[in-house]
Formats: C-alpha cells, sequence, structure tokens
C-alpha cells in the first residue's frame, strides 16, 4: 500500500511538472500562430488569460477562482476562439474537464512561483504585442 501510496504521489508530481514544462511553448504556439493573422484578437485573449492566472494566484483558496466555465459566452470568444489558448491554462495547472477548466482544491499548496511566473510570461507577451 504505501508504494502504490508513493507511486502515486510520484506520477502526480510528474504530471505537474509536464505542466509547468508545456506553458511555455504553449504560450509560444498560441502567439506564433495569431500573431500577424489576429494580433488584437491574441492580446484579448493573453489579457483574459493573464486575469484568469492572476485571479488565481490572489485567490488560489476561493472556489469561485478555481474553475473556468468554458460554455460562458465571454470564455468562448475570448479564449475558445484561439487555438491553444486552453494549452496555456492547462500549462498553469487547469484540467480539463466536462464543460470547464479546473484546479484541485489543494491547489494553493503546490502553487509555488508557478503562477507568478506565468504570469511575467503572459506580461512579456502582451508588452511585445503593444509595441
Amino acid at each position: 500500500a504505501e508504494a502504490a501510496a508513493a507511486t502515486a504521489a510520484a506520477l502526480e508530481v510528474s504530471q505537474r511538472t509536464a505542466a509547468i514544462d508545456s506553458l511555455a511553448p504553449a504560450l509560444m504556439d498560441l502567439n506564433r500562430r495569431y500573431k500577424d493573422t489576429d494580433p488584437a484578437g491574441l492580446l484579448t485573449c493573453l489579457h483574459t488569460l493573464r486575469k484568469y492566472v492572476d485571479n488565481l494566484d490572489k485567490n488560489s483558496c476561493d472556489e469561485k477562482f478555481q474553475r473556468i466555465n468554458c460554455e460562458n459566452a465571454a470564455f468562448k470568444t475570448r479564449v475558445g476562439a484561439f487555438e491553444g489558448a486552453v494549452d496555456v491554462l492547462i500549462g498553469c495547472g487547469f484540467k480539463q474537464g466536462e464543460g470547464v477548466l479546473a484546479v484541485e482544491p489543494d491547489f494553493w499548496r503546490t502553487k509555488g512561483m508557478r503562477l507568478q511566473s506565468a504570469l511575467n510570461k503572459f506580461d512579456f507577451l502582451i508588452g511585445q504585442l503593444a509595441k
């Protein structure tokens, strides 16, 4: 039983590491895909993604900010319409569910500097697009 628990814990750490490692490539892919064809839409998408992550960072224990309704009209137009945008949120720790993106209830225990690092990446890309 202890070995199974240790294996499960190691797998969870591995999955979180993979998610963290996937953020930068997901952001680069999103940027590459839309910077020339829809820069204004991309900027709106990045601002929206940043707001979701900032809200989670500041209120990580609040259930309201642990879930994103993917059926919401604003989400669909600002984020869902951009291929790869959901991958960015997954890279920040969200997991895809039935019509929602959500973090685990104990996410706040393990978020560390991960969300702050994501916010810095958003700020850099937004700054580049705003030039």
